[in-house]
């Protein structure tokens, strides 16, 4: 038990030393102010109360003719007035350097935090573990942080506030230190306890958080709108983020119960010390031990300790659930990028040469192989297209292809330098895709079609525009409102594209890219029959220069390689010309028949 409990202890001492850290890199000036400006304003409480009982004993002395000298009122009341304004400035300083304070915090660790996932390979945005990490670590990490500086400083400030006026009140009557003492102790080990066991069951519903955030994204999506009111189950999707919500709600308020009802407790137990304690004060006056005065500075006093403890008790609690957010932020950005990074910076020279050697290949926690055994060979400048049923493993090649994943077994070459013995900048210097799901960015025309090659065109206005001639869009993009400077989208854009569009922009944004293998998953799946001819022709000068990898269910479109393979359970079965494969009457050749069927039924 005590090994954990100072393992636990070195846990927090680490939390606390990252968050202090963070808040002096990233907040340089908020941080340097913020303790002196708490140290000054320790003194004002104690002083309030001092120049209180002050002013009240000089009136008694006036009042009971002791002396006639009226003026001995103004120093206290001088006293007091500065006291009060210092707490007033220091209240207003320390207003203005908490939302400093948070302000940079904010913009610096969502810096960060989008950096750092960024930085992580394309697996990591498929490991549910990795997407919960990060949810945890996106619940506004400024705040936790910032959280934690400042209640670390606060607690010392009323620790010191705590002191002075125990100072005071043990001098009049020590009774109340004791009788407060014990009260005080088991409170703050409740609250430090509740607050632990929330953090651990919120923690532990974090995929339903995600759930929630799915719910919200899908029922505000434009895009799913029409789906969801016309199948009406916006209802029923609504019902099903109600019941987490619920879930959620029935949870925090259970801990906000017990949090209350503690606190009820200790405000009856300390009250009712303050007027034990009160009471043997007020017998000492009568007995001549102690001044009027004596007893207003130990009631006012008195209630000013009582509200601080249970505050101090209540922000430690508070500081510990920073801790362990801080914790979880912590532990998002230790996890390394799982990156495989060989020596080979770029591949000098490269012509868009391709081969796989024996490559296997799993998902991960899958015990399924999606790829066995696959090898081929394609040739740079030649055009090849990957046919088979959904699920065969297409896409999975394209995706290995791109450097997404590393083979488990077997090679990838690109001009005979294996995939592992090269940087991912390598890798993806390599290779322009265009998949299914491809980038719908809400910004300029120019800018979705530079952000194929964002480095070399983010200023270069005549080659964009050049680019856009190139794919045969350059009359849809004069049609639209500002035409380059369009901004698109449905979000905050003038103009909202087509699929059939946004299609014709992402190959625009392929053809930008100088890439000596081009990747084309289902390019033709939103375009009509024009631009799917346009889209041929680009391909055909395309291929004079690059590889082309296609994958299509459109056999047009797939009938214009230069050879097909065939893809079934994660291996290549048939390979060859449209022409060579009709007469292998094989696999092709049933799914070419079956797809003229649906044009020329028999």
């Amino acid at each position: 038990m005590l090994r954990g409990l100072i393992a636990k202890g070195g846990e927090a001492l680490a939390e606390f030393r990252w968050a202090q850290d963070s808040c002096r890199r990233y907040s340089p000036r908020a941080y340097r102010l913020y303790w002196p400006i708490m140290l000054v304003s320790i003194v004002f409480p104690a002083g309030i109360a001092w120049s209180l009982r002050g002013l009240i004993n000089s009136v008694d002395y006036v009042l009971k003719g002791h002396t006639a000298d009226e003026t001995t009122i103004y120093p206290w009341l001088a006293l007091g007035f500065l006291m009060a304004l210092g707490a007033a400035v220091c209240n207003w300083a320390q207003g203005y350097l908490r939302r400093r304070l948070e302000l940079d915090l904010q913009y610096a660790l969502n810096l960060r935090l989008l950096e750092h996932n960024d930085a992580m390979p394309f697996t990591a945005s498929e490991d549910q573990g990795y997407r919960d990490s990060l949810n945890r670590a996106n619940r506004t990490p400024e705040i936790h942080v910032g959280s934690v500086y400042r209640f670390t400083v606060e607690l010392l400030v009323r620790f010191a506030q705590i002191s002075s006026l125990v100072a005071i009140l043990f001098w009049i009557e020590p009774l109340l230190f004791y009788l407060l003492l014990p009260v005080g102790c088991p409170y703050l080990l409740f609250r430090m306890y509740l607050s632990r066991r929330q953090f651990e069951e919120v923690d532990s519903r974090v995929r339903k958080q995600r759930w929630i955030n799915y719910y919200r994204g899908l029922l505000t999506d434009p895009e799913q709108t029409g789906e969801i009111k016309i199948n009406m189950i916006g209802v029923e999707l609504i019902r099903r983020c109600a019941g987490i919500m619920r879930e959620f709600r029935d949870l925090l308020i259970r801990y906000h119960y017990l949090e209350y009802v503690g606190a009820g407790l200790f405000s009856l137990a300390s009250i009712g010390v303050i007027y034990i304690a009160m009471t043997s004060a007020a017998m000492a006056i009568i007995q001549g031990r102690l001044t009027i005065g004596d007893l207003v500075i130990f009631g006012s006093a008195a209630t000013q300790l009582r509200a601080l403890v249970e505050s101090s008790i209540g922000l430690a609690s508070s500081l510990r659930w920073e801790l362990l957010h801080v914790s979880a932020l912590m532990a998002y950005l230790d996890i390394a990028p799982d990156k495989v990074d060989g020596p080979v910076e770029t591949v000098v020279g490269a012509r868009g040469a391709v081969e796989f050697r024996n490559v296997y290949f799993s998902y991960s926690g899958s015990d399924e192989a999606a790829i066995v055994n696959l090898s081929f060979r394609i040739e740079p400048g030649e055009t090849v297209a990957l046919v088979g049923s959904n699920g065969a493993g297409k896409t999975t090649i394209a995706k290995l292809v791109a450097g997404f994943y590393m083979p488990d077994s077997g090679e990838i070459l690109f001009d005979g330098v294996d995939c592992r013995q090269m940087t991912a900048t390598a890798r993806f210097e390599l290779v322009a895709c265009v998949f299914q799901q491809f980038g719908r960015y809400a910004a300029t025309v120019a800018d979705n079609i530079a952000f194929g090659d964002w480095q070399r065109l983010r200023s270069d206005t005549a080659a964009i525009e050049a680019i856009g001639r190139r794919a045969g869009i350059d009359q849809m993009i004069t049609a639209m409102p500002q035409e380059h400077q369009t901004l698109l989208g449905r979000e905050f854009g003038q103009y909202q594209p087509s699929g059939g569009e946004w299609q014709q922009i992402a190959i625009a944004r392929l053809i930008a890219r100088n890439a000596p293998v081009l990747l084309l998953d289902e390019p033709t799946a939103s375009l009509d029959v024009e631009a799917e001819k346009a889209l041929f022709s680009q391909l055909a000068e395309l291929a004079r220069e690059r590889t082309a990898i296609v994958i299509s269910h459109r056999f047009s479109t797939v009938s214009i390689a230069d050879r097909i393979f065939v893809i079934a359970d994660g291996t290549l079965t048939e390979s060859g010309s449209h022409q060579e494969l009709l007469v292998l009457n094989g696999i092709y050749s049933r799914l070419y028949g079956l797809a003229a069927s649906q044009f020329y039924p028999t």
